[in-house]
């Protein structure tokens, strides 16, 4: 049980983690641009109506967007194959213990294998597969479909899967996460992201209950935009538990380049004004108002604040030579006074 040297900081100690890690950055790349093309393809099929009730769209509109959907869901299959993989092949890089390799491995080709069944499924469940997006093509006869029984497994055993490996890949990591060799910072970090899966999972459920209407409803053309809705909420939900531990490094480089901007030839009074200015931290704060006690040198950019300096330091001044002067006079009146006792009687 011992953690893999090569984990969320960076740090491999052999070129097997640098494949890993390349191959993992491969998926999410390639599911990113499969999630893009989705959303792409989503969008125009609501311009062609996806969303309305089929009586208010027309029947070229219908076509058009049932059969953007239907791309649309062989798209997901792939897109949600490769974010989980990529999940597996992050936990791959952080435990690499034998047993554990072939649990990751044998995940992995369990995803495969689905997205490869529910693709070919989606095909050839009936013939022609136009029939998906072209109802008309019942009328012309010579069309024949799986049992729905047949059809209604299929959709149960994908989303089973998919529902398990989303538990899986949230609960296992936390009987190993305390025992790595990490910050607990960086613990709590890794099983936040663990959770993501949770919500993952819940989404997954709603899209099966959502798919299993859609052969019993009447207007399957309104029907077919909530599992679509919640598949899209299950990508992306994968999408950001997968990609948050690659911006570590990122969000560590961008800090500190926002401290070197503000430390660039700045007090910490201007770099506490800067942080005030905009919005991260209260002028009213305890941490402010300390920090403002002990002044240090002033902004010499700020017209204001050196006009206010030299206007202090001019009445200063003025005040000063007017003190002198009367202390003067009185002295020379005080021995004017004197000269003129001692010619006095």
């Amino acid at each position: 049980m011992e953690p893999a040297s090569g984990g969320l900081d960076g740090r491999r100690s052999n070129s097997k983690p640098d494949s890993i890690a390349y191959q993992r950055t491969s998926d999410l790349e390639r599911a990113q641009v499969l999630a893009i093309a989705k959303y792409i393809i989503v969008c125009l099929a609501c311009a062609n109506g996806f969303g309305q009730r089929t009586k208010y769209v027309s029947a070229a509109s219908r076509l058009a967007a049932m059969r953007l959907i239907f791309l649309c869901q062989a798209l997901w299959n792939v897109s949600i194959c490769l974010v989980k993989i990529s999940v597996a092949l992050l936990l791959l890089r952080i435990k690499q213990t034998h047993a554990w390799r072939i649990f990751l491995y044998s995940m992995m080709v369990l995803l495969i294998l689905t997205a490869i069944t529910s693709t070919l499924f989606q095909f050839l469940q009936c013939q022609p597969f136009s029939v998906y997006w072209d109802s008309s093509v019942f009328l012309k006869g010579g069309v024949s479909c799986v049992p729905q029984e047949l059809i209604t497994g299929n959709i149960i055993a994908a989303s089973t899967v998919h529902v398990s490996t989303d538990l899986i890949f949230s609960f296992i990591p936390i009987t190993f996460i305390r025992k790595l060799h990490r910050p607990r910072g960086e613990k709590i970090f890794l099983g936040v992201l663990m959770g993501l899966g949770l919500f993952a999972s819940s989404f997954a459920i709603l899209r099966t209950a959502g798919a299993n209407m859609i052969y019993t409803s009447h207007d399957v053309f309104r029907t077919t935009v909530m599992p679509t809705m919640w598949s899209m909420l299950e990508l992306e939900l994968a999408l950001i538990a997968a990609t948050i531990p690659t911006l570590k490094s990122f969000v560590q480089k961008s800090l500190m380049k926002l401290g070197r901007f503000f430390y660039d030839e700045k007090t910490e009074t201007q770099v506490r004004n800067r942080l005030v200015e905009l919005g991260f931290l209260n002028e009213n704060s305890d941490e402010f108002v300390g920090l403002g006690r002990k002044l240090s040198k002033p902004d010499i950019g700020d017209d204001m604040t050196l006009a206010s300096v030299r206007t202090s330091r001019k009445r200063k001044d003025e005040y000063a030579m007017t003190v002198e002067e009367l202390a003067a006079s009185e002295s020379e009146g005080h021995g004017i006074t004197r000269d003129l006792r001692a010619f006095g009687p």
